[in-house]
């Protein structure tokens, strides 16, 4: 089983050292491929998550070794 690292600092966490974290939705851009994480305004538990046309609802764990598992990609953050 593959190892995956847990990310300490995701961009939704609050914090003096994260200026998007009030942001409503965050976009993971490589090339054209965009991957937007936004959360659940009813249940804080859940995240959105959009890539193309596909969208699907994830625990807020999940979306966290996402955004790793992209940041390893070379995926960015735009802002």
């Amino acid at each position: 089983m593959k190892k995956v690292k847990y990310p300490e600092c995701v961009p939704w966490d609050g914090g003096p050292t994260q200026p998007y974290s009030d942001n409503g939705q965050w976009i993971m851009q490589k090339g054209e491929i965009e991957v937007i994480f936004s959360k659940n305004k009813l249940d804080s538990n859940y995240f959105h998550v959009r890539r193309g046309e596909k969208e699907e609802q994830i625990f807020t764990f999940q979306a966290r070794y996402l955004y790793q598992e992209l940041v390893n990609k070379g995926f960015i953050l735009k802002t």
